[in-house]
């Protein structure tokens, strides 16, 4: 009862801090180092970015031990789990991190400046799951000793220390659940822990951490390396990765260079953190002004010509360096053609070298191939580019349009034996350009598809005539069709020419004008296909009723007011359709009312 009260009270305390901002978190100066022998002997060297009350801006330690002059409020950035005798909950946390360099045992003990405060911590093995993994809950970040022994009224230093009567791995909640350390913890050469501490007394009086019992070493004094160098897609830009953390202020461009295959070395334009908001880090990337496209083995060199690259515990990168194989970036080459009309265009794309095969093409998402990229209609497109490495190329196409739109007129003349040949008029081409004609006819004499190519070919068979137009600049064309028909006159035969011999004058209109006529066709005029044509009508007595060429007409027509009876007729005429005819004719007409 006596914990769930002090959690109680910390909940009401929290509350009051939640409206502070994150501005009042410590900062470099607030740190302050006990040191007791040398360098060698430094307790902790901590991250100068981010925030100390979360796990990614912990504190690091390289060993011995550190004081901590205020303890800061707030849980920082993200609210974390603290282990489960802290029952999960984080309050004016910070972290601290650091790795077993060599096996032992850990021991530390957390004094506070004031005997009456309380401090909680948790302690967590995070070299798996790193802090991610504390977040998440996943075991990933196993708890692996937890303390949150403490009262009101006796408080005072805890830890890990079996020499200070520590036992078990997890204690407390309050002074009824265990004593105020826990035991001594194994360990394992290159583990990784993240330990947060805890001001529950919301005091401002700090603490001192010693680490001095630990048989486990953990002051680091491995020389950093470079664990890999992997070019970015293009070969400008070079991710790397070192065996530990590097202090940024370290890291300086003129510290790297880069040799090619040729022995030419090459200075890095830029360097800069993966988490430039952090004091050290594992993870840079190196920049060059223009990438580089020469194939083969590449060495990357730290010179340290600004001064020393270092890690977070003074261990120095000496003359480092690194080969790596370059694979020159892909190339290569797209054609595109022209839409018509908006639509029918096309895009083709093929690797010529580089990368690393096989290289995927895609145009708007969808891979390009024979059927993809053809048929698309006009506009802009991108086409990006993949090899088997996941380097994108992407590259904007845009496929222009070209209008063009043929007609020809249906309006034709027609073929006859009067009008044996005739030229294909009216073909009109929007909007005007140069282009090539293609004219195909389907007669009776069958498919013809060399039939022309002028624009307005002469024609001697009915059919079908089509044209292409190609505009030979885009490729685009276009088609359109027409008959030529036969006239009526196509095909008459002169032979089977009547002549009237009864007409009626009763003025109905009907069968009361004389005109020769072909029984086939017994309404067309057959007058007008002869070269020449005369008729004259005499009457019995001899006398002139009607002649052609003077009346300008072509027939002789009957009123009411002429006489019935017997009338003759002569008629001649020529004509050169079909068969050639020269023929004079005599006949009788009989008149009746």
């Amino acid at each position: 009862m006596i914990r769930i009260m002090k959690h109680f009270v910390l909940s009401i305390f929290s509350f009051a801090l939640v409206s502070q901002s994150f501005a009042q978190y410590k900062t470099a100066e607030h740190y302050t180092q006990k040191i007791s022998e040398s360098k060698s002997t430094q307790s902790f060297k901590k991250l100068l970015e981010g925030s100390t009350g979360d796990c990614e801006g912990s504190i690091v330690l390289c060993g011995g031990i550190y004081t901590e002059e205020t303890a800061p409020p707030g849980t920082g950035n993200v609210y974390e789990f603290t282990g489960g005798c802290n029952q999960g909950t984080e309050t004016m946390s910070l972290w601290y991190t650091f790795t077993a360099q060599e096996a032992g045992t850990i021991s530390f003990v957390i004094d506070p400046a004031e005997d009456l405060d309380d401090y909680d911590w948790g302690l967590f093995d995070i070299t798996n799951g790193g802090c991610a993994g504390i977040v998440a809950q996943d075991g990933s970040s196993p708890e692996v000793s937890c303390n949150s022994y403490g009262s009101f009224t006796s408080n005072g230093p805890t830890g890990i220390s079996s020499t200070n009567g520590g036992t078990g791995n997890s204690n407390g909640p309050g002074d009824l659940n265990g004593p105020a350390f826990n035991q001594d913890l194994q360990v394992d050469s290159g583990q990784t822990f993240a330990l947060v501490v805890m001001n529950w007394s919301n005091s401002q009086n700090g603490y001192s951490i010693d680490f001095t019992q630990s048989t486990a070493q953990i002051y680091d004094t491995s020389v950093p390396e470079v664990v890999s160098v992997i070019p970015q897609c293009g070969n400008k830009d070079f991710s790397v990765l070192f065996s530990e953390a590097l202090l940024l202020s370290s890291v300086q461009v003129q510290d790297f260079t880069i040799t090619t295959p040729g022995g030419t070395v090459i200075p890095f334009d830029t360097v800069y953190a993966a988490n430039p908001g952090a004091n050290s880090q594992i993870d840079f990337f190196l920049s060059l002004e223009n990438g580089l496209t020469e194939e083969g083995v590449y060495t990357v060199s730290i010179t340290n010509i600004s001064g020393n690259v270092e890690d977070i515990c003074g261990n120095n990168a000496v003359d480092t360096a690194f080969q790596i194989n370059i694979v020159a970036p892909v190339t290569f080459e797209y054609s595109v053609t022209n839409a018509c009309n908006g639509i029918n265009g096309a895009v083709e794309a093929n690797y010529l070298e580089g990368g690393i095969a096989p290289i995927l093409f895609e145009l708007d998402g969808v891979e390009l191939d024979e059927t993809s990229g053809n048929g698309i209609d006009s506009g802009l497109y991108v086409l990006k580019v993949t090899d088997s490495l996941g380097c994108e190329i992407e590259q904007e196409i845009t496929v222009p349009n070209h209008e063009i739109e043929l007609t020809i007129t249906e309006l034709q003349d027609s073929l006859s034996c009067a009008n044996p040949e005739i030229r294909i008029q009216g073909v009109e081409l929007s909007p005007e350009q140069t282009v090539q004609y293609a004219w195909s006819a389907l007669t009776a004499n069958g498919l013809d598809t060399l039939f022309s190519q002028i624009e307005n070919p002469a024609c001697i068979l009915p059919g079908t005539y089509t044209l292409q137009v190609l505009e030979t600049s885009s490729g685009c064309r276009d088609t359109a069709s027409v008959e030529v028909k036969e006239s009526e006159l196509a095909g008459i035969d002169l032979k089977t020419l009547q002549f009237p011999n009864v007409l009626s004058a009763n003025g109905d209109g009907k069968n009361d004008f004389w005109r020769p006529f072909l029984p086939a066709k017994p309404d067309f005029d057959i007058t007008e296909i002869f070269d020449t044509y005369t008729l004259v009508v005499f009457n019995r007595w001899g006398q002139l009723v009607f002649d052609s060429e003077e009346e300008k007409s072509k027939f002789w027509t009957t009123t009411p007011e002429t006489l019935a009876g017997m009338y003759f007729y002569t008629v001649a005429y020529k004509s050169s359709c079909g068969t050639i005819v020269d023929e004079n004719h005599q006949g009788t007409i009989l008149v009746v009312n």
